[in-house]
């Protein structure tokens, strides 16, 4: 059967967009469109079956499935959004089999999970039989990759690690999220200048590469914190490779340097071996991990 003769629908819904394209059985993306993320969970629902619906009246074959990588933390025996917090509010309790068109199989993953599938069958992950995938962006998702497959836990949210507990603020927790993420980035740099101003991650990140020691400080000082934290929740997974990606990856080598060498230093011995590699499909991981989870589901 040649390789564009049957085609998959790959489906992203994050915070702030949604990416859909059409994906062949190896992976290759054929076409995708992208609209920005409502903030009603409707208007998401209507935009994203829109997107599928136009790619496929325009794919010109055979469209066998549709697979949805979501934010929250998804029940996927119902494709069901069970939990979602403020990023996407409402979000929780969404019924995602909605965006099922044509009676198409539909399959729905949380999107970290989705980006974690993608990078083992096709990016970082490939050839490894364990893998730890973290991204770190507007916060911080984790998933867990054993044998090929995502290891879901019992209730859908093994490898959250953003829920890790780091530290306390008075008589609160602190959660990793809270801690090493973009906004934490953010939040730290507000407090260490004079003025008082909270920039973006990307402005912060342009300050830091043009001289601003302020931010420079603040952003290799979270990527050690954040370095020596993950060494520890890879000592207890113990996988063969760790795979980082996300927004706050993006600012560079002045991040990813501080981060790989706070991990490898607090990683014991008998772990040195492991891998720390950055994500390689970038913002499509989560669409092709998705789509792959749906080409697995019509060959069943």
């Amino acid at each position: 059967m040649a390789e564009h003769s049957t085609l998959v629908v790959g489906l992203d819904i994050g915070a702030t967009k949604t990416i859909a394209g059409l994906v062949t059985k190896s992976g290759g993306l054929l076409r995708s469109l992208q609209v920005a993320t409502s903030p009603s969970p409707p208007a998401i629902l209507e935009a994203a079956r829109a997107l599928c619906e136009t790619l496929i009246a325009e794919a010109g074959a055979p469209v066998l499935g549709i697979g949805i990588g979501s934010a929250g933390v998804i029940d996927t025996r119902r494709a069901t959004v069970i939990h979602a917090n403020d990023n996407l509010p409402g979000w929780g309790g969404t019924d995602l089999s909605a965006l099922s068109t044509g009676g198409l199989p539909l399959v729905a993953e949380n999107d970290v999970r989705a980006m974690a599938y993608g990078e083992a069958m096709l990016g970082a992950g490939s050839g490894y039989d364990s893998l730890l995938c973290v991204t770190v962006g507007t916060g911080i998702g984790g998933a867990l990759i054993f044998n090929g497959e995502i290891w879901p836990g019992a209730n859908f949210s093994a490898g959250e690690i953003g829920y890790l507990a780091v530290g306390w603020d008075g008589d609160e927790p602190l959660i990793l999220d809270q801690y090493a993420s973009g906004p934490a980035i953010e939040r730290a740099y507000q407090a260490a200048t004079a003025a008082g101003e909270r920039p973006p991650l990307t402005e912060i990140s342009a300050r830091a590469h043009t001289g601003d020691e302020a931010a420079r400080t603040v952003i290799t000082h979270k990527a050690r914190q954040f370095g020596v934290i993950l060494a520890g929740y890879a000592t207890s997974i113990n996988p063969q490779a760790v795979i980082v990606g996300g927004g706050v990856p993006q600012i560079g080598a002045l991040w990813w340097d501080a981060f790989a060498g706070a991990f490898h230093t607090h990683l014991p011995p008998l772990l040195a071996g492991t891998k720390l590699l950055p994500a390689a499909l970038g913002v499509e991981a989560a669409l092709l991990g998705a789509a792959l989870r749906a080409w697995r589901e019509v060959r069943a």
